[in-house]
């Protein structure tokens, strides 16, 4: 089993950004008082994709799950999709990210991340997903999924159905991941697999399979 907290990678590309609460503090400008190290790029361009299944094991943790587990539909969280990037070396107009202080009086600030500035060129298009396996009387096998996925919102955002993100999002992809979680358990099949094509303002098309999960 490979846990959350043990996993580098994923604790850089999932629980800091699940979380969402910047975790280097530092004084505005990010000068030499925050100890704030260089950053590589302040923009990211998407060059792929990875999907990784997860379930709660508490009330703010959660475990990266292994191809045909089974997990009670109250336990499961979602399906992350992290984004491949490269950062790309460019000051932006203005840090999206917010601030905060647990220090009355204090200034405080995030120190600045690779790729915070989001996507220096890229918007989502589209974003379709498809049910291998039947999944209830109103999604077979192949059929797509779109109407009954939710995204879950990163940071201060709400949840949305996925129709209704796509509909609404004119911005350039903001973060290096989107989670999507179906809204409800299938019928037909428990062994829920899905197949997720990102579609990219650009022309760029990343097309990728989950593994199966029996989804009960």
């Amino acid at each position: 089993m490979r846990i959350f907290k043990e996993n580098l990678k994923t604790k850089v590309l999932v629980f800091a950004l699940l979380i969402g609460l910047p975790l280097q503090m530092c004084t505005p400008g990010g000068g030499d008082d925050c100890n704030c190290g260089p950053i590589t790029g302040a923009y990211f361009d998407i060059q792929g994709m990875e999907m990784t299944q997860y379930k709660k094991t508490g009330d703010d943790t959660f475990e990266q799950m292994e191809e045909n587990e089974v997990v009670d539909y109250s336990d499961y969280k979602s399906l992350l999709i992290a984004y491949d990037v490269d950062f790309i070396s460019q000051r932006p107009k203005h840090n999206r990210m917010p601030s905060f202080s647990l220090v009355p009086g204090a200034y405080a600030c995030s120190c600045r991340q690779n790729g915070d500035a989001g996507s220096k060129f890229e918007k989502l298009s589209n974003l379709t997903v498809i049910t291998i396996n039947d999944f209830d009387m109103n999604h077979r096998a192949n059929d797509t999924l779109n109407d009954i996925m939710i995204v879950e919102g990163a940071y201060f955002e709400e949840d949305q159905y996925l129709q209704d993100y796509l509909a609404n999002d004119t911005l350039n992809v903001q973060f290096p991941f989107i989670r999507l979680k179906v809204d409800r358990k299938p019928t037909l099949n428990e062994n829920y697999k899905i197949r997720v094509k990102v579609e990219l303002s650009t022309g760029e098309v990343y097309e990728k399979v989950s593994e199966t999960i029996k989804l009960q």
